[in-house]
């Protein structure tokens, strides 16, 4: 939970003295029986006790520094507020050291700490009866006071909005001093007053609205003296200040007690404790208030760091989120002048500024004209400069944002003064479009007010524009690539449309041999041959459709069956093709092969599983597997001989096929029985 919060790191810290040792030390420390060495700063301290607060034999040492302040008499508020004093003071001196995240996620830590503390502290008390009072008579006080502290504990630990924390701490306190009435004033450094901020008795309405100065009145006298103040008779005192309208007529006694950060010894405000009748307020009221006060300067000024960095958080997640929204946006468009033109609106809308303008250096890489805008009128549009030239030529030269908080005053402006009224911005800063070494461009964001724009907005600019000149080069890359793609589509098309006519020529030249061929066995090798160059002339022809160089399993299959189809037709035979559809892509430098391979079992089918066969099927069927497609032809003929092993009994077709297959496809080829015992299929598996 601690930075450094084990026992070797504490002992350390503490020159080295054992665990126990140093937790006796640090309840002496608490109960004002021992001080704080040189060198053993505040923070070190608060890191010390953070470490042991939940250590039973520290907790021992608190009881019996509890019990021996009964014995010497001191009072129960004296001992718990001088324990919540010096925690307080370590405490912060230890958040100071930290970070903001750190700082928040540390306060439940610091107030459970301070909580288990007092009461142990007080628990001790409660075992050794003071000598001064009947023990009967200091048990019940004592009992009291704990029951109010642990009250004001959990009201203060129970939330980390300062008006839920103020307006509970005014009732608790309230009933423990057994008063009416119990205010809360705060300390604002920017009007230099203290505002009332919580009430029990007084109007409602006066909470936020009723200030007092620094001297002024009996809280405003506390604050500046910095002491607390008892009042008996408060009209009668001259330091009073009365103010009409909140109902402070029925008040007679106050008790003021400054709530003052020790750490920094700076003010947060003032906690009044007042009674509508002459009363004379004891010691130990006087340091139970004092008590609340320490506790509620903690609780005060971790409440502001915890709104501070939690806005500061959000904010930031926002522009974060924003500009990772904006990136995502402008990266997923590679149209440019779509891209150009969400660059301009979104960089106005990031910042929250009325207008922007996208800056690109022309073909000379001299000068800057206006690409894109956002709000700007159409004359402001055909502005021009040169790189180093105005603000954004600067931010172009320098590669860094230049900031101009008033553009009617501010020299570096080289735009014309009638274009200025004319647009009527009045300030603006430019960042640079980089990208590696390369600078695009620049990006200019117009406010119509006076704005002295902060590092945060220009820092967020320069990272947006990062993003942008990225979308900006991608976009125009993706241009010219789209260009030379069309061309060398147009090539292609052309290249598969001749290849395909070579081949097809090839095969009527092939086909017309056989026919003159007078050798039973030349005429099916030609043919067969003209039938394996068909193929590929369509698989070709393929390719070269819509999505050039892709085709898909399915097409290939349905081209092949429809080769097989007509010179079926041709021969008279009524054997029945089925082929699935199968939607997988398949690219140009497998599709060929495949479509020889599938050729050939058809074909191996066709001569051997049905020769001699008028009728019969054949099976094309496709199916997508973990391990690739794996595509059957299956048929229903005399099936395999008895025996039968692929690598020994294969002929050349089937040669071929398991050559292409695992030279080719990165595939396998297997042949079996059909799946009824008829026929046989051979099954081809490989990744497209």
């Amino acid at each position: 939970m601690v930075e450094g919060g084990t026992l070797d790191v504490i002992r350390s810290i503490a020159n080295h003295i054992s665990s126990a040792e140093l937790a006796e030390r640090i309840a002496l420390w608490l109960g004002d029986r021992e001080s704080v060495r040189p060198e053993e700063p505040a923070h070190e301290i608060s890191r010390i006790a953070l470490s042991l607060h939940s250590d039973r034999g520290f907790l021992e040492h608190l009881e019996r520094v509890g019990a021996e302040a009964a014995r010497r008499g001191m009072a129960p508020g004296t001992l718990a507020s001088g324990a919540i004093h010096r925690l307080g003071h370590a405490g912060n001196a230890y958040l100071e050291r930290i970070g903001p995240a750190q700082q928040a996620a540390m306060l439940a830590p610091l107030t459970a700490l301070q909580a288990s503390v007092v009461q142990a502290l007080m628990r001790g008390f409660a075992s050794a009866p003071p000598v001064q009072a009947p023990a009967d008579e200091r048990v019940r006080r004592l009992e009291d006071t704990i029951r109010a502290l642990d009250r004001i504990n959990s009201v203060i630990n129970s939330s980390l909005e300062i008006n839920e924390v103020l307006r509970h701490t005014v009732h608790a306190a309230a009933d423990m001093l057994d008063v009416p009435e119990v205010t809360i004033y705060l300390y604002d450094e920017s009007i230099d007053r203290l505002i009332l901020s919580a009430t029990r008795a007084l109007r409602q309405d006066a909470v936020g609205n009723t200030t007092l100065a620094l001297g002024e009145g009996i809280t405003g006298w506390a604050a500046h003296a910095g002491q607390p103040l008892v009042v008996r008779d408060a009209w009668s005192d001259p330091r009073f200040k009365y103010v009409p309208g909140i109902d402070e007529e029925k008040l007679r006694s106050f008790l003021s007690v400054p709530i003052v950060l020790f750490t920094v010894n700076r003010l947060i405000g003032v906690l009044n404790v007042v009674a509508t009748e002459f009363r004379d307020f004891t010691e130990d009221e006087l340091r139970f208030a004092e008590l609340i006060a320490g506790q509620l300067a903690i609780a005060v000024e971790n409440a502001r760091l915890h709104q501070q960095t939690d806005t500061a958080l959000r904010r930031k997640v926002e522009q974060l989120t924003t500009l990772q929204r904006s990136a995502r946006v402008l990266t997923s468009n590679l149209d440019l002048r779509s891209v150009l033109a969400m660059i301009a609106r979104q960089a106005a809308e990031l910042i929250g500024v009325e207008k922007a303008a996208i800056f690109r250096i022309d073909e000379t890489g001299d000068r800057l004209c206006i690409v894109a805008a956002h709000n700007l009128g159409s004359k402001y549009a055909t502005l021009t400069l040169k790189v180093g030239e105005g603000v954004v030529g600067r931010a172009v030269a320098s590669r860094a944002p230049v900031v101009v908080a008033d553009a009617r005053t501010d020299e570096r402006l080289s735009v014309p003064r009638d274009l200025l009224d004319e647009e009527g911005y009045r300030a603006m800063f430019s960042v640079p479009l980089v990208v590696g070494d390369h600078v695009l461009g620049g990006i200019s964001l117009y406010s119509m007010e006076p704005r002295p724009f902060t590092p945060e907005q220009t820092d967020l600019a320069f990272t947006f524009g990062t993003h942008a000149a990225i979308a900006m080069e991608n976009a125009r890359l993706f241009e010219e690539v789209s260009h030379g793609l069309e061309t060398k589509s147009l090539l292609l098309r052309e290249l598969h449309h001749r290849v395909k006519n070579n081949l097809q020529t090839v095969a009527a030249l092939l086909q017309m041999q056989a026919r003159h061929s007078r050798s039973d066995e030349a005429v099916a090798l030609l043919n067969l041959s003209a039938g394996r160059i068909a193929g590929m002339s369509r698989v070709h022809d393929l390719l070269s459709q819509d999505e050039l160089g892709l085709t898909t399993v399915g097409a290939v299959m349905a081209a092949m069956g429809e080769l097989v189809r007509t010179d079926l037709a041709a021969s008279g035979r009524r054997i029945e093709l089925q082929i699935d559809d199968a939607p997988v892509r398949i690219g140009s430098e497998k599709a060929s092969v495949f479509a020889l391979v599938v050729n050939e079992l058809l074909w191996n089918a066709l001569t051997h599983g049905l020769d001699g066969r008028a009728d019969g099927t054949i099976q094309l069927r496709a199916s997508v597997e973990d391990t690739g497609v794996t595509v059957r032809v299956i048929d229903d003929g005399r099936g395999l001989p008895p025996g039968f092993a692929l690598d020994r009994d294969m002929g050349l077709g089937l040669s071929i096929v398991r050559n292409l297959v695992a030279r080719n496809l990165d595939g396998a080829i297997r042949i079996a029985p059909g799946p009824d015992g008829r026929g046989a299929c051979a099954a081809l598996t490989f990744k497209p």
